[in-house]
Parts: C-alpha cells; structure tokens; sequence
C-alpha cells in the first residue's frame, strides 16, 4: 500500500532502521520523501535508493558519470565509507524528518542550516578520512602511535558531542 501511495501521490512516509544518518536522522525517525527528477539532485541532498533489495537513506557527496552512466557518491552521515550507485536507484528525496514527534522540514530556513551542516560535516569527513587512513597505516607501528590513537578518539567523541548539541539547538524551536 505504501508504495502504492508513493507512486500515486509522488511522496510517502518511511521509517529509519538503521544509524547510518546519525544524528541527524535515528533509528525509529520517520522520513517523508518526495520523487524529484534526477536533475534536481544536488550535492548534499539527502536521498532514498534502493540498493540490492532494501531502501537506503543516504547523503549525496559527489555527482558523476562513469562510463557513461550518471552516478552518485553517496555516504551515511555516520560513516566514512562511501559508495557509488547508479542515479537510477534513486527513489526521492528527503524532505521531511520527524524526530520524537517534531518535524524539521529540510526545505525551510531551518532545514537548511541543519542540513548545509550535517552535509558539510560529512563531506569533510569524508576527505579527510580519505588522507588519514594511508597516514594511520604509515604510522601504526612508530611510537606515539598510541597517544595519536588517543587523541583522536577524544577529538571523534567531541565532534560527535557537538553534532548533537547542535541538532539540539536547532531543532528545539521546530
């Protein structure tokens, strides 16, 4: 019936099982995604696809082709690992997020800075990842290996202390 509703009205409530959109959106949230055409993706967007059977709510990082085919670099929020899937796996966008009740639309002032937030937080993320990883590797067996590994989970724990600050802050008045 959901998917009925979805294609006859062209947007459709769904509800999150997975942490990979943390904090911004949780396990149990519900999300309201509209069909948009492909053109009207952009970097940033968070999306719903489908990907080998199961629906997956993910941020945009990177728009592409690739021999030819349109693609997508999507990533979770809580992640750092991405991946490309075809622009044609995608269902809609995200445009609505109803977390414990309250619901922060993405297309409002509000939203927006939640979102451009989250978004640039991950796309940060992300590169960075991409030049810490091979460092990590470097350096794994040098000593001061460890106060390294120390200070960057304190700093990974700050960071995911801050990210919840802020969705609190910024949804409080949603």
């Amino acid at each position: 019936m959901q998917k009925e509703l979805f294609e006859t009205e062209g947007k459709g409530w769904f509800r999150i099982i997975s942490g990979s959109m943390s904090p911004l959106i949780e396990i149990n949230d519900k999300v309201l995604v509209k069909k948009i055409s492909h053109s009207e993706i952009k970097l940033g967007d968070v999306v719903l696809f489908r990907q080998d059977g199961v629906f997956v709510t993910h941020r945009v990082i990177k728009l592409s082709k690739l021999n030819g085919r349109p693609m997508i670099l999507q990533k979770g929020d809580a992640s750092n690992h991405a991946s490309w899937i075809p622009l044609d796996d995608v269902v809609g966008k995200v445009v609505t997020i109803e977390k414990e009740g309250k619901c922060i639309d993405l297309d409002s002032k509000q939203g927006r800075v939640i979102n451009g937030f989250f978004g640039l937080k991950n796309n940060i993320s992300y590169h960075l990842a991409l030049h810490i990883s091979p460092i990590k590797q470097h350096l794994r067996d040098k000593p001061g290996f460890l106060f390294l590994r120390f200070f960057y989970r304190i700093l990974s724990n700050s960071v995911r202390f801050i990210n919840n600050i802020m969705l609190r802050f910024l949804t409080k008045t949603t």
